[in-house]
């Protein structure tokens, strides 16, 4: 049967089309063997799992003279993951053979783009200019019309695509598009084709969307008998149209040599079973594989400082453990027990301390709101403003603090020795409560860093507040009344020379590593893991997922998005770009 392509025509850029089941991708295999029977070099993207028939003869026996070896799936020669995108890519590159890349098994379409974002990426970087057959199987999956994120992966993967389709010529790319719904792929994209092999199309919609292509190439009334004909197309029947080579004909195609591992069996028929692939011998591209991995780790600078930050982060942890089993020795398991209720029991009455002291805090807030309301006058005549309030601050007797010693307790039948009055209630002589003075001090910790002032978030983590409490906010404005704080522009907080004269301040300017321990004071262990991470490629941002790899967390599990969550929020970390984490310059004076 004669070819409706010429051989020339092969190595234009194609556009396949039709429905499911047209026989579109049957006959663009049937393309891909006339090129492998060329020995011209082709890369099929398939996301569906179904161009493994390659390998095979019809007869689905028999090995088929074609060596190409497949990347991923469930006939695999060599594995595939989602973050192997860029390794593969680049061998795939080097290579002298074809390849099949077979995504059916990522899961996800997200898993699937992030693969050939990078794929396509390292393809592109590394190609040297020696033609190269592209098949992008289902392309509207990679180069869709519709966008519902500008900046996300997919935008960028659409970029790559237009990159591949426009300007790929001169690094020897000739991409052919497959899709059954060219409604649905970019028209950017799917105009830069030089030819289009269209069969069986039953939309309007789909029909139209090949028509501005169509008719800039032909007469209307052309245009129109072609688009009247597509809906009734047989199957394997095609309409081929490639204008430079002056070729526009209708006809079937010829069947295929391959084994026709895309063909779905009708109701009641027996699918036929292949039998499995006769191994390739593919040595030489694992050790390629291995060769581009190894290096690639070698050069990655992120990936060496995480993991010496990591392990430093180790050592610190074993030294610790072995200083605390020093300690421990020797001593008696009777011994160990009391420790351990001491211990509860002073906790448990300081907590209960703390949560009394930060009530009699709330009450006096509420107090100083009844006095000012109480000495506002009742008419205008004769105003006078109302003491301030640091006069009713230094005028007003305040409440006995709760100690430990003052809230009664159930007896205890276990013996336990006598807790230490809590001071964390104690106001000072100047009205300061420990929880204001922890602000002053915090602020005053912030300046020595050579800031003009300290941002309100940063002061709550280093006073153990949280920043949009209720008692936080007031405390501010309990220290500004007082004329201790003031606020040089939104959000910001600094000393006036009151507040600094009562502010405890560093001997030293505070390092960066000053700064780590002060936030692993407040932070848990799987926070600062992040931090540490991160602190240890700052300036460079680490992806999501591969953050999660460094620190031994699940970048899908709930724990760890709400960790950078809440260390987003305090300012330590942020998303410079999609899926992408940093340090701020907090972490570093």
């Amino acid at each position: 049967m004669k070819q409706p392509i010429p051989d020339a025509g092969l190595d234009d850029r194609l556009g396949y089309v039709g429905t499911a089941g047209s026989g579109k991708t049957y006959n663009a295999m049937s393309r891909v063997e006339r090129l492998l029977k060329r020995r011209a070099r082709v890369v099929i993207v398939d996301p569906l799992g179904v161009w493994w028939g390659l390998r095979l003869l019809d007869d689905g026996k028999t090995a088929s003279p074609f060596d190409v070896a497949i990347f991923g799936g469930q006939r695999a020669d060599l594995p595939l993951t989602e973050h192997a995108g860029a390794l593969i890519g680049e061998t795939v590159a080097g290579m002298k053979e074809s390849a099949i890349l077979d995504l059916s098994e990522l899961g996800t379409k997200a898993s699937e783009r992030r693969f050939m974002l990078a794929f396509l990426t390292a393809l592109y970087k590394n190609a040297n200019g020696e033609p190269v057959h592209v098949i992008f199987d289902e392309a509207d999956m990679w180069a869709p019309q519709r966008l519902l994120d500008k900046e996300g992966e997919a935008a960028k993967l659409l970029g790559m695509m237009e990159t591949i389709v426009r300007r790929g010529r001169i690094k020897g790319f000739i991409p052919w598009l497959i899709t059954q719904r060219p409604a649905v792929l970019s028209k950017d994209v799917l105009s830069q084709v030089d030819g289009l092999v269209a069969f069986k199309l039953t939309s309007s919609q789909d029909r139209d969307a090949i028509g501005d292509w169509v008719q800039g190439q032909a007469d209307k009334a052309r245009w129109r008998e072609i688009w009247s004909d597509l809906p009734t197309m047989p199957v394997g029947h095609g309409l081929v149209w490639i204008p430079g080579r002056g070729v526009l004909e209708s006809s079937p195609f010829p069947p295929k040599i391959t084994f026709d591992s895309s063909r779905t069996p009708k109701r009641g028929e027996r699918k036929l079973k292949a039998t499995a692939l006769e191994p390739l011998d593919v040595a030489g591209l694992k050790d390629k594989l291995a060769a581009v991995e190894a290096q690639t780790k070698a050069n990655d600078p992120k990936a060496l400082k995480a993991q010496v930050a990591a392990k430093d982060k180790r050592i610190a942890e074993l030294e610790k453990d072995l200083e605390r089993a020093k300690t421990q020795r020797g001593v008696s398991a009777s011994e160990r027990q009391k420790m351990h209720r001491e211990s509860y029991d002073d906790g448990h009455e300081a907590g209960v301390t703390i949560t009394c002291n930060k009530a009699i805090e709330i009450l006096n807030g509420v107090v100083a709101g009844i006095e000012i309301m109480r000495d506002r006058p009742s008419k205008p005549d004769g105003y006078t403003a109302p003491p301030s309030s640091e006069f009713r601050e230094q005028h007003r007797a305040a409440p006995p603090a709760l100690t430990s010693k003052s809230i009664s307790h159930a007896p205890q039948q276990t013996a336990r020795r006598e807790a230490a009055p809590a001071r964390d209630g104690v106001a000072s002589a100047e009205g300061i409560t420990p929880a204001k003075q922890k602000i002053l001090d915090a602020i005053a910790w912030v300046l020595s860093l050579g800031q003009g002032a300290a941002d309100k978030t940063t002061v709550a983590i280093l006073a153990g507040a949280s920043a949009s409490s209720g008692a936080y906010k007031n405390n501010l404005g309990s220290l500004r009344s007082a004329g201790l704080i003031d606020y040089p522009k939104p959000g910001m907080l600094a000393l006036t020379d009151a507040g600094a004269g009562l502010a405890n301040h560093p001997d030293a300017a505070p390092t960066h590593q000053d700064v780590m321990a002060k936030l692993a004071e407040r932070f848990p262990p799987a926070q600062m893991r992040i931090l540490e991470a991160l602190a240890a490629i700052y300036p460079n941002a680490a992806g999501k997922e591969e953050l999660a790899d460094w620190i031994g967390a699940s970048s899908s599990s709930g724990a760890y998005k709400n960790n950078l969550g809440r260390l987003r929020s305090f300012g330590v970390i942020d998303y410079p770009a999609q899926g992408q984490v940093v340090a701020t310059e907090r972490l570093f004076p």
